[in-house]
């Protein structure tokens, strides 16, 4: 019988690297042969154990920005797709395994569950019935196309935002979330004024948010006033901010402080819990709407499979640095950015055919 290799999280802070069987579909469902998965900031906290998924659990084969190939289905399979046929996975499961609730796609799935194949870190993956699978195209590089599920969340967080052609938008935090808001506002919507915040240690992510379409980047670490700088290059005061940052609770104030009268605020960025200070009397006084990011929905994944497969979107300025899974040390400890003077836009995984 032939195997394949998956990451094991323990969620302690260590992993393994396991063998088993590469699996048979379950009824109604099918597997994938995994081609690549990027790497989200949530692995490292998956790794030590930390859980902000309803239902996560550990130990758990990780990985939810997935692109791969059909490699079996069910014979009652109603997915869609065709064997051969490369698609991204829609991560959330509506309904679960046992038809209540919900089941996401690296994180709530263990290796005790059937064959335990359950997230991008393997070669091979299940999936269960009644997955949203968005075909993709062949004619860019599957890493390019596991932007897939970020995207997804930034065309949702855009359309919640009501970002338009004419706002005047900053965006805080040049991670891969913020680079890849940055290149969907200008080649998707044509935002006349996209501003990109970041500090010192995001030179490389900085300069990577011009070429895909920022109008100005800011260090604000170069800046004893960053709201009032924001708030004389827009003229006022942003329209729309999408709030980005990891951990971060500064630009959480911040965002509310540089909006204009009548602003829109998008928060997204990950605090792990902490404590967030605002005054909520501006929010009153400037009469801002403030809306919450936490992912994407099964249209908004489709029209992120539309946007890669026409060839409109930057795919190759944010695919950053790829790794195999006998590379994973080096890809986490990129992820975490603790390779000195070395960075990346972004993290991805790769599992060569």
């Amino acid at each position: 019988m032939s195997t394949c290799r998956s990451v094991v999280f323990r969620g302690d802070g260590t992993y393994e690297t396991v063998e088993r069987p590469i699996p048979s579909p379950l009824p109604g469902g099918a597997v994938l042969k995994v081609e690549a998965v990027g790497l989200c900031a949530s692995d490292v906290s998956q790794l030590h154990g930390h859980k902000h998924v309803p239902g996560e659990v550990s130990p758990v084969v990780p990985g939810h920005e997935i692109v791969g190939r059909v490699h079996a289905l069910a014979p009652d399979a109603g997915l869609g797709v065709a064997v051969g046929q490369r698609v991204g996975v829609d991560l959330v499961h509506l309904g679960g395994r046992d038809g209540s609730g919900l089941d996401v796609y690296g994180y709530t799935l263990g290796p005790d569950y059937e064959h335990g194949l359950w997230g991008g870190y393997g070669e091979y993956m299940g999936i269960l019935p009644g997955t949203h699978l968005v075909p993709l195209t062949d004619d860019i590089p599957a890493a390019e196309l596991s932007l897939f599920e970020p995207l997804a969340s930034i065309v949702n967080w855009s359309e919640l935002l009501g970002l338009h052609e004419r706002d005047r938008l900053v965006i805080q935090g040049p991670g891969h979330m913020g680079l890849i808001a940055a290149a969907y506002a200008a080649s998707q919507i044509g935002v006349r004024q996209i501003i990109v915040t970041g500090t010192s240690a995001d030179t490389l992510r900085l300069e990577a948010a011009k070429a895909v379409g920022a109008h100005e980047v800011i260090n604000i670490d170069e800046h004893d006033d960053l709201v009032g700088h924001i708030q004389e290059l827009t003229r006022g005061g942003p329209s729309a901010v999408m709030e980005l940052t990891a951990l971060a609770t500064k630009p959480v104030g911040d965002s509310i402080e540089m909006a204009n009268y009548g602003g829109r605020i998008l928060l997204a960025g990950l605090k792990d819990e902490k404590p967030v200070e605002i005054v909520s009397d501006h929010i009153v006084f400037k009469s801002l709407s403030i809306v919450a990011g936490s992912g994407s929905t099964p249209p908004t994944m489709a029209r992120a499979g539309e946007v890669l497969n026409s060839g409109t979107f930057p795919t190759a300025e944010l695919v950053g640095e790829t790794y195999t899974l006998d590379q994973l040390d080096e890809a986490l400890q990129m992820l975490e950015r603790k390779i000195e003077g070395r960075d990346a836009v972004r993290v991805g995984l790769v599992h060569p055919s």
